[in-house]
């Protein structure tokens, strides 16, 4: 019998010791000098020798060749093309039927235990800016369903409203209300629904075209509607550099830069399913963002496609502490784009939202 090293498990050092970390069981083990050195022989298909491989082949460590397990690791299938990093992050923190879950009342006890918990708000030194106070939108909630569609055509001529700007930002990150949970500590209430209510994304705005407000980098302090200026505005080569080449980027009114602080939600979620959790808030936001950008009657898109580093360097982050996780572009649509949308809208032929440029394959 033929085996070699399964393709899932994952080799780690930790305190001197080579271990091997299983994520498809949720188990890790340590391994022996003598075991280290018998799995460089199997990197390969190689025949089945001694009681040590044996072992290692009933540890799942090895697979044989022909069995479910080596099938399964053929069949990885979209898997492949997503790489080894994201497998195994899927595997563990994908949950098995003998996990245990806390009750709520198991939870806020584990809560009250704790040293008290991170700020639920992020705060910044540097000038500010008091944003005007907004109604909501006075649109009907199923036009604005009907209506959303992603825009990347905006109008050069025509600046965000300053009223349409403060509006959406109050209606998707603003506070709505505030609760003090007994021996825990104040949780907030939004737009947006997070995850044990912990709202860990913070919204960066990049004004390039805004009424009134000079063009920067700033962040949005949630708590007091107010603008936080922490940099220049950033020059529209770079803003297609953040954005993976994407000319809209550069084109739009204004960006929201989405990063999330990681000790909010990891505090009452220590495990490594709460990283999906992040993902999840950041959708639910951004998703937001198009539902109030469309009842404004501005267009906006999302992006994930971006080179984090230059936008962490950019927006002071340190990944250790806060991860940058995606981008909202908002603007005027050009007035073509919003005709097409009317008509789409109208019962006309459905398209995608693509400008006449030579990057979208368009024109020059």
């Amino acid at each position: 019998m033929r085996v070699r090293v399964s393709r899932l498990v994952v080799f780690l050092w930790r305190d001197g010791q080579l271990v091997c970390d299983d994520p498809l069981r949720h188990r890790q083990f340590a391994l022996t000098v003598e075991a280290e050195r018998l799995l460089r022989g199997y990197a390969d298909w190689a025949e089945l020798d001694g009681r040590l491989a044996q072992q290692l082949l009933d540890a799942h460590v090895l697979v044989a060749e022909g069995s479910p397990e080596h099938d399964r690791e053929e069949r990885l299938g979209a898997w492949r093309d997503l790489g080894p990093a994201a497998t195994y992050y899927h595997l563990a923190s994908r949950t098995l039927g003998s996990d245990v879950f806390r009750s709520a009342a198991q939870d806020a006890a584990v809560l009250r235990a704790k040293s008290g918990q991170p700020a639920p708000v992020k705060e910044h030194d540097g000038p500010r800016i008091a944003l005007p106070p907004t109604d909501p939108p006075p649109v009907d909630f199923t036009t604005v369903l009907a209506a959303r569609r992603s825009t990347r055509w905006f109008d050069p001529d025509d600046p965000v409203p300053l009223p349409a700007f403060a509006a959406l930002l109050r209606w998707t990150a603003g506070v709505r209300r505030e609760v003090d949970v007994s021996g825990v500590g104040t949780a907030l209430l939004k737009t947006a629904p997070s995850g044990g209510a912990r709202h860990p994304v913070e919204v960066y705005p990049v004004v390039r075209d805004v009424e009134g407000l000079e063009p920067g980098i700033y962040h949005y302090a949630v708590r007091r509607h107010e603008l936080v200026r922490l940099a220049p505005a950033p020059g529209g080569d770079r803003l297609r550099e953040w954005c993976g080449g994407q000319p809209h980027a550069a084109q739009a009114g204004f960006l929201l830069m989405y990063a999330a602080v990681l000790d909010r939600t990891v505090w009452k979620y220590p495990a490594a399913r709460a990283y999906r959790a992040l993902l999840l808030d950041v959708g639910h936001l951004s998703q937001t963002v198009y539902l109030t950008a469309t009842a404004l009657g501005l267009g906006t898109f999302f992006t994930a496609a971006t080179r984090d580093a230059p936008v962490e360097d950019a927006l002071g982050l340190s990944w250790p502490d806060e991860v940058f996780l995606g981008v909202s572009g908002v603007g005027v649509p050009h007035p073509a784009e919003r005709d097409r949308q009317a008509a789409m809208l109208a019962g006309g032929d459905a398209a995608f939202s693509f400008p006449p440029d030579a990057w979208h394959g368009r024109g020059e």
